[in-house]
C-alpha cells in the first residue's frame, strides 16, 4: 500500500496580474478625477486644542460628594454635554467663589 502521493501543484496566479492592473488603473483614475480645493474656498477651520486632562482626589463628606455627582449627572443628562465637561464647569464656578467660602470658613469652628 505504498501509493506514490502526487506533489501538490501551486495555484494559478495568471490572473493576479491582471487584476493588479486594472486596480492601478481605477487608481490612478481617481487620482485624477479627484476634484480639487478650489482657491475660492476658504481653508478648514483650525481644530481647537484639547485641554490637558488630570485626575485630582479629595476626601470629601459623602453627602458634597453625592450632590456634586448629581448635579454632574442632572446637567448632563439635561444637555448631553459630556460629563468631564460639565465637572470643569461645575469646578470652576466653585473656584470662583473661593473668596466667599473663606470668608464664611474664618468664621466658624472647626476640629
Amino acid at each position: 500500500m505504498s501509493a506514490a502521493r502526487k506533489k501538490p501543484t501551486s495555484p494559478d496566479l495568471g490572473g493576479l496580474k491582471d487584476d493588479w492592473q486594472r486596480l492601478a488603473a481605477l487608481r490612478q483614475q481617481e487620482q485624477q478625477t479627484t476634484p480639487q480645493p478650489s482657491a475660492s474656498s476658504p481653508p478648514p477651520a483650525p481644530t481647537p486644542p484639547k485641554p490637558e486632562m488630570t485626575r485630582r482626589s479629595w476626601y470629601v463628606e459623602r453627602g458634597a460628594a453625592e450632590a456634586f455627582q448629581r448635579a454632574v449627572d442632572d446637567i448632563h443628562y439635561a444637555t448631553r454635554v459630556p460629563k468631564h465637561i460639565v465637572a470643569g464647569r461645575l469646578f470652576r464656578v466653585a473656584a470662583a467663589q473661593a473668596d466667599r467660602i473663606t470668608e464664611e470658613l474664618s468664621h466658624e469652628s472647626h476640629p
